[in-house]
């Protein structure tokens, strides 16, 4: 998504590694498919069970679905914030749009209120995270390497509590934009159809993204 920047903990985004199995690989091209059988071993200098790798592997997952529901999250608000950011720079500029001006920009303050609970978008290199908070979104990926990168192991306790906690913040910071859904943005809605301007619409979080990627990222 453009505007994340995890720093040292980019690994700790990108989902665990697969558990020791059997697997195939497939290869499709020219409208072909070939598959070959691979198979995953545990280096045979580490010493750990099945049982652990798989507890490690359940925390990983668990991480990574807090992360993507963060991810979707920030995609659809920063997709309303573009869309009635670009609908008040297009009106007229009349007196009887001013009010619909004012409330873009009302509205554009709230998302981003809630956005920056989520993620911080000024932290662009490494030496940023001097200057600015890390948010739940580095916090979860900084778990998730200390989880699986550090060692081949269990997860600790304070390693399951402190992902309860993170898991509750992605709650509470979720619970925002779920309000700005069912109030804000219909309300936004109701004032710029009754002046018969097009909707504001939530897309889909996929949908949003692919937008996104085709323009440029709402600040």
């Amino acid at each position: 998504m453009p505007g994340y920047y995890f720093f040292e903990y980019e690994t700790g985004a990108k989902g665990p590694m697969a558990l020791p199995g059997k697997y195939q690989v497939r290869l499709t091209s020219g409208g072909k498919t070939e598959t070959a059988p691979f198979e995953l071993k545990v280096d045979p200098r580490v010493k750990v069970s099945a049982e652990d790798l798989q507890k490690q592997f359940d925390l990983r997952i668990q991480i990574r679905e807090q992360l993507s529901r963060l991810a979707d999250a920030v995609t659809q608000l920063d997709d309303v914030k573009a869309q009635a950011d670009g609908m008040a720079a297009r009106l007229p500029d009349t007196p009887e749009n001013e009010a619909v001006r004012k409330a873009a920009a009302d509205l554009g303050a709230k998302l981003v209120t809630v956005r920056e609970g989520m993620i911080e978008r000024r932290i662009k290199a490494n030496e940023d995270s001097l200057a600015y908070p890390a948010r739940v979104d580095i916090r979860l990926a900084g778990l998730a390497v200390s989880v699986s990168n550090d060692s081949d192991s269990v997860p600790t306790e304070p390693g399951y509590q402190q992902f309860e906690k993170l898991k509750k913040l992605v709650d509470d910071q979720l619970s925002g934009w779920d309000a700005i859904q069912r109030t804000d943005v219909p309300a936004f809605q109701k004032m710029v159809a009754e002046r018969g301007i097009g909707p504001v619409v939530v897309a889909p979080a996929d949908k949003a993204r692919l937008m996104q990627e085709r323009g440029t990222a709402p600040q």
